[in-house]
């Protein structure tokens, strides 16, 4: 009896040892016009989520009918002022989403961008991503265009950026951006045992095979 408990402390002590193995889990990532929980907000709100870098101030709502792609649960458009100006300029907005306890490596992001009028970037962490919407056409805000970014080298650990440049050339102005993503947990560390673990794990070891050897040697000699 005592052997086998050995064994099974010996097991154990291995089975601590293993990294465990976790799956892909949602990013806390949102998309223009959402509020703190999500949920969309009124015209000419601030988004809590977006920050317009090129003057330092927060993306505002914007409500367009038709021809633009309505605004709905998901997202909304935004400007850097709720009537759509300034015009003729280009903006750089901001978000940030945070990769701690996860595995950066193992990060994606995807999602969908429309502007009016030109989609000039998209930067992770000051990474260009080439992804761009050009062409001044009314396709690039009658609906959204999906894209994906999934560089292991791109994400960090902890706070990430994600930017967009976009670029107006007309009467009025908007951005638009859906997000989700998916990184797995980090895993823990392996731990190295003590060494008195490491005794008692030799001690398991040691006392199975002496069981086994005296097993065999019984079936071999037959009883006495």
């Amino acid at each position: 009896m005592k052997t086998k408990i050995q064994g099974l402390v010996a097991a154990g002590v291995l089975a601590a040892a293993l990294p465990c193995v976790v799956g892909a889990t949602p990013l806390t990532v949102f998309g223009t016009g959402l509020g703190p929980t999500g949920l969309p907000l009124p015209a000419a709100a601030i988004d809590p989520h977006y920050q317009v870098l090129t003057s330092g101030t927060p993306a505002i709502v914007v409500t367009y009918t038709a021809p633009y792609f309505a605004n709905n649960a998901a997202s909304e458009w935004v400007w850097e002022q709720a009537n759509g100006l300034p015009i003729n300029t280009t903006l750089r907005f901001e978000t940030t989403f945070d990769l701690t306890g996860f595995d950066q490596t193992s990060a994606a992001i995807s999602g969908a961008w429309g502007t009016d009028n030109n989609g000039l970037d998209i930067l992770l962490n000051g990474h260009d991503t080439g992804i761009t919407l050009l062409g001044s056409t009314t396709a690039n805000f009658t609906r959204l265009h999906a894209f994906t970014i999934n560089n292991p080298a791109w994400f960090v650990n902890g706070a990430n950026t994600l930017d967009f440049d976009v670029q107006d050339v007309g009467v009025v102005a908007a951005f638009r951006a859906e997000l989700s993503g998916t990184a797995n947990l980090s895993q823990p560390a392996t731990s190295v045992p003590e060494p008195s673990t490491l005794a008692l794990l030799g001690i398991g070891l040691a006392g199975l095979g002496f069981t086994r050897r005296i097993n065999r040697f019984r079936l071999n000699t037959g009883p006495a």
